[in-house]
């Protein structure tokens, strides 16, 4: 069993939205790689460095494989590589088809520039806490336990009809989460969407809501 860190499911979560959101600007890159396995491999190496998000889901010798159980995602920072591990050995010959995005991307985790192009969405971590498994509660491993999260998403743009929409659209997303089949998530409950209207000092329609998300963290 592999270590997990709350910063690692925050991850699932920004490629959730970026896989699922289409950007009205079409910023980026999306492109597929594909592998033929060696002897014993569970590591390939993207061919695109800045890769922003990899799909929920790959292919192996054409069987849909999942994010979160059946692989998982090692993104390079900045012109570093970007590795897909598998969770089993792919047998040699078989073929892995991996698609990503890759250069920019509507969608981050905290504002870290102001002259980005618009629209803009961003999740802000705004608290988090431990929950214990109470008896009868199924956890996936004995060495785990439930981690609370809420999260703050904001929606800028310049035309107020597609703040409108994208907020709709990212609100929806946080509702299926859940059912997605991506994640150990028993509780994804979005809330208080709320339009601030025009902020002159942002130059953007402002929208924004709150989603609280638990999950299942696993520890050695």
């Amino acid at each position: 069993m592999t270590e997990e860190y709350i910063y690692q499911r925050e991850r699932d979560l920004l490629d959730y939205f970026r896989n699922n959101l289409t950007d009205p600007e079409s910023r980026g890159v999306n492109t597929t790689d594909t592998f033929t396995a060696t002897a014993i491999q569970t590591i390939f190496t993207l061919k695109n460095n800045l890769v922003k998000n990899v799909a929920d889901t790959i292919t192996v010798n054409a069987v849909t494989k999942y994010k979160g159980s059946d692989y998982t995602v090692t993104y390079g920072e900045g012109k570093k590589p970007t590795t897909v591990t598998l969770t089993s050995t792919a047998t040699v010959g078989w073929t892995v088809v991996i698609g990503y995005h890759y250069g920019e991307s509507m969608i981050e985790r905290e504002y870290s520039r102001t002259d980005v192009k618009l629209p803009r969405i961003v999740i802000m971590f705004l608290t988090g806490s431990e929950g214990f498994a109470a008896l009868g509660d199924y956890v996936e491993s004995t060495l785990g336990s439930y981690f609370n999260v809420s999260y703050r998403i904001e929606i800028r743009s310049k035309y107020a009809t597609q703040a409108r929409e994208l907020s709709s659209q990212a609100f929806n997303l946080c509702k299926k989460m859940r059912h997605a089949s991506l994640f150990r998530t028993n509780v994804t409950r979005p809330s208080a969407l709320m339009n601030f209207d025009y902020d002159r000092e942002k130059e953007s329609y402002v929208w924004q809501f709150t989603v609280d998300i638990q999950y299942e963290i696993m520890f050695q």
